[in-house]
């Protein structure tokens, strides 16, 4: 099986932010801007980061860009390089193009252009934002579509100890526990799982179940 490779294309806060959580995961990427202090900061993470206009399809080559498995374009302002960049990506056949857009306005655009997926950074956390001040017992809050979610939930100091075989989330309140936090600990959440006040855990389920669940877990 051919290892996913990639590149980021433009080196703002948002691609920044992907360029650093993909050389965690131990990825393959090279990353381009224009700019040369953003590329600085992406080389903090990873050595292959360049000055070069990505709107230039030989540049592109140059950097072997043609030949990674997924390209991001993660500009955030610039319309024209966002669109003829993504023009190029698909020229040279990158099986996977992720485009950040910051308008839906655009979104169709993108999609007719050939990118495989649009994402777009504002309005994700405008519903997240919105969705943990709906409810103060998520402390973060990811939508999945469908009205499928994931949240974060503390346990509360209310709350008396349990195994999550004992609380039976899924037969119970129709969600999913994946993660426990405990302490600076993360893990897959197991069925002999403790969940004491003061853990963390991320929860899978839609709203209305999820705020159910985050009751319990506050001992309410």
């Amino acid at each position: 099986m051919k290892k996913n490779t990639y590149a980021v294309i433009g080196l703002g806060q948002f691609g920044l932010a992907v360029v650093a959580e993909l050389a965690l995961l131990g990825s393959d990427i090279i990353a381009i801007d224009r700019d040369e202090e953003s590329v600085k900061k992406a080389a903090n993470f990873i050595p292959t980061a360049f000055i070069a206009d990505a709107t230039n399809e030989a540049a592109l080559k140059e950097l072997g860009i043609d030949n990674v498995t997924h390209a991001i374009v993660a500009y955030g302002d610039n319309l024209q390089a966002s669109l003829l960049t993504t023009i190029i990506l698909v020229t040279m056949g990158i099986s996977h193009i992720i485009v950040r857009v910051d308008d839906d306005y655009y979104v169709p655009i993108f999609k007719k252009l050939g990118a495989s997926e649009i994402i777009m950074p504002q309005k994700v956390a405008g519903k997240g934002l919105a969705n943990r001040l709906d409810d103060d017992d998520f402390l973060d809050y990811y939508s999945l579509g469908d009205n499928f979610s994931i949240v974060k939930i503390t346990v509360g100091n209310n709350f008396i100890a349990k195994s999550i075989l004992t609380i039976d989330p899924r037969n119970k309140f129709d969600v999913n526990v994946i993660l426990l936090i405990k302490g600076n600990q993360t893990s897959i959440a197991k069925a002999h799982d403790i969940l004491n006040p003061g853990d963390t855990v991320y929860v899978v389920g839609n709203k209305k179940q999820l705020k159910k669940f985050g009751l319990f877990l506050k001992g309410e």
